[in-house]
C-alpha cells in the first residue's frame, strides 16, 4: 500500500508538470506527439487525434514529446517546437514548473478549507535570562502572558512576533497565581540567525517559553532511539541533575562529551539510559559555527486544527505557497554556501518513498500537504539553470534571443553532454545518500 501511495503521489505531480507543458504547447500551436507517464515499455496507450497518451512500465517520472523538439527531427513546419519564436518556446518550457506551483496552491487552499493543523506552545514563561530587561522589570518563570501591547495572545509565536517588533518597550499583561499584573519591559536590539544562516535584527526582552522536557519525536539513526528512549518519555534528570523543562535539559546535553545519563519517567516508573552523544556543527544565535552534542530528540508539542472559509483559505493558500517557496529557496542558498550540508539537503526516490509512507500514516490532509510541498520543490528544482532542466532550456532560449540566432549544433551537443554528466553525478550521489540515510530503516521494515 505504501508503494502504491508513493506511485500515485509521484504520478499526480508528474501529470501536473507535464500537463503544463502540454497545455502551453497546444496554446502555441505546437503538435504534441506523446504524453507519457513513466518511462520504459508502454503498458497502456490511448491514441488521440494527434497525441498518444501512454502509461509506461516504470512510473518514476514522465514526459511530453513535442514535434520537432530536436534538430534531427526538425522539418521546418510551423507546428514544430524549434520552429517557434523564442517567447513561445519559453512559455512552453516555463509552463511545467508554473503548473506545479498552481497545483501546490490548489492543494494548500483545499487543506486550509478542510483544516490546517498547527503546532503551538502555550504563552507561558519558562526561562528569564539573567540580567535581562525582563528580569529587571519583574517578569518571573511561570508567568502566563495574556496580552502584549494591549493585544491578546494565545500562543508563544504571537508573543515573540509582537516583542520582535517593539522598538523601545513592550507592555505585558501576565497572570501570576490567578492575579493579573501589568509590566513595562524595555526592549534591546539583537541580531539573530536562522537555520540557514540568514541574519536579521529583532527586539528582545530575554525570555524563553516553557516547554516541558517530554520527548515528542525521535530521529532515525541517532543515539536516543537506539538507546531505548521512547516518544512520550518525560526527562526528569540529565547526568544526575534534575530538569523541569526542555532548555534546561538541552543545555546539559549540548555541553556534554562522550555520552549522557538520561533519567525518564515512563508509565510512573523511573528508567535510566546511557546515551552516546553525536557531535554536530551548528550556527549559533551570533552567527558563529560551533560543535554541540546531540542525541536526536524533539520536544512534544500541542496541535490545533483551524478551518478557514472559502476566501480565507484562498489567502492562506498563497501564504503557505510563499512560505514553503521561501524556505526551499533559502535552503538551496544555504546548501550552495555550505551552511546546510548537501547530504541533509537532498532527498531522492528512497527518501521521498519513506517520507510519503510516514506521512500517509498521519492521514489524508498531511499527505495532501506533503504533495503540495513536493510540488513546490519540483517546480523550483526544474527552474535551476542547469542543462536539460527546464531552467537550462529557458537560459538557452534567452541566449538565443540575445544572439538573435540559435546556438550551433556543436555547442548544443556539448551542453547536452554536460547536462547528462551533471544529472548522472546527481543521480549517483542522491541514490548513495538515500541508501545511507534511509536504507537501514527501509531494509528493517521490508525484510
Amino acid at each position: 500500500m505504501n508503494f502504491i501511495i508513493f506511485i500515485v503521489v509521484l504520478s499526480i505531480l508528474v501529470v501536473a508538470h507535464e500537463f503544463g507543458h502540454y497545455l502551453a504547447a497546444k496554446m502555441n500551436k505546437v503538435k504534441v506527439e506523446k504524453f507519457a507517464i513513466g518511462f520504459g515499455p508502454a503498458i497502456f496507450t490511448r491514441k488521440g487525434k494527434e497525441t498518444d497518451f501512454v502509461v509506461c512500465l516504470f512510473p518514476l517520472g514522465g514526459y511530453v514529446k513535442l514535434a520537432g523538439d530536436n534538430r534531427l527531427e526538425l522539418k521546418g513546419t510551423d507546428y514544430e517546437f524549434l520552429s517557434k519564436p523564442v517567447a513561445a518556446k519559453v512559455k512552453i518550457v516555463f509552463a511545467g514548473p508554473l503548473f506545479n506551483y498552481v497545483f501546490a496552491f490548489v492543494l494548500f487552499w483545499l487543506v486550509a478549507m478542510l483544516g490546517m493543523t498547527y503546532k503551538y506552545i502555550d504563552p507561558v514563561v519558562g526561562t528569564v535570562k539573567a540580567d535581562s530587561t525582563a528580569q529587571k522589570a519583574g517578569v518571573l518563570k511561570g508567568d502566563e502572558i495574556i496580552k502584549v501591547n494591549g493585544n491578546p495572545v494565545k500562543v508563544w509565536d504571537d508573543v515573540e512576533e509582537k516583542i520582535y517588533k517593539s522598538k523601545s518597550k513592550v507592555d505585558l499583561e501576565v497572570k501570576r497565581r490567578g492575579e493579573l499584573i501589568n509590566l513595562e519591559v524595555p526592549t534591546v536590539k539583537e541580531k539573530v540567525f536562522d537555520e540557514f544562516g540568514s541574519k536579521r535584527e529583532v527586539y528582545s526582552i530575554g525570555v524563553l517559553a516553557y516547554v516541558p522536557a517530554i520527548v515528542g519525536k525521535l530521529i532515525e539513526n541517532y543515539p536516543a532511539k537506539k538507546a531505548g528512549i521512547l516518544e512520550g518519555d518525560k526527562v526528569i534528570a540529565v547526568n544526575g541533575k534534575k530538569v523541569g523543562q526542555w532548555d534546561e535539559m538541552t543545555d546539559i546535553i549540548h555541553n556534554s562529551q562522550g555520552s549522557v545519563n538520561i533519567t525518564v519517567l515512563r508509565s510512573g516508573k523511573e528508567l535510566s539510559f546511557s546515551v552516546p552523544c553525536k557531535e554536530q556543527e551548528i550556527t549559533d544565535e551570533n552567527g558563529k559555527k560551533k560543535n554541540i552534542s546531540l542525541i536526536g530528540i524533539y520536544p512534544a508539542t500541542k496541535t490545533k486544527t483551524v478551518k478557514y472559509n472559502f476566501f480565507e483559505a484562498f489567502v492562506k493558500g498563497f501564504e503557505e505557497l510563499y512560505r514553503v517557496s521561501s524556505i526551499t529557496v533559502r535552503g538551496f542558498g544555504a546548501t550552495i554556501l555550505g551552511i546546510l550540508p548537501l547530504r541533509d539537503a537532498v532527498t531522492g526516490p528512497l527518501g521521498i518513498y519513506k517520507i510519503t509512507a510516514d506521512t500517509a500514516k498521519l492521514g489524508i490532509l498531511p499527505l495532501i500537504t506533503f504533495m503540495a510541498v513536493l510540488s513546490v520543490s519540483l517546480a523550483i528544482v526544474n527552474l535551476l539553470p542547469l542543462p536539460l532542466f527546464d531552467g537550462g532550456h529557458i537560459l538557452t532560449f534567452i541566449v538565443e534571443k540575445i544572439r538573435k540566432k540559435p546556438l550551433s549544433e556543436k555547442a548544443d551537443n556539448v551542453i547536452t553532454r554536460i547536462g547528462l554528466a551533471i544529472i548522472g553525478i546527481i543521480v549517483v550521489f542522491v541514490f548513495y545518500n538515500d541508501i545511507m540515510r534511509f536504507g537501514p530503516a527501509l531494509w528493517k521494515k521490508w525484510f
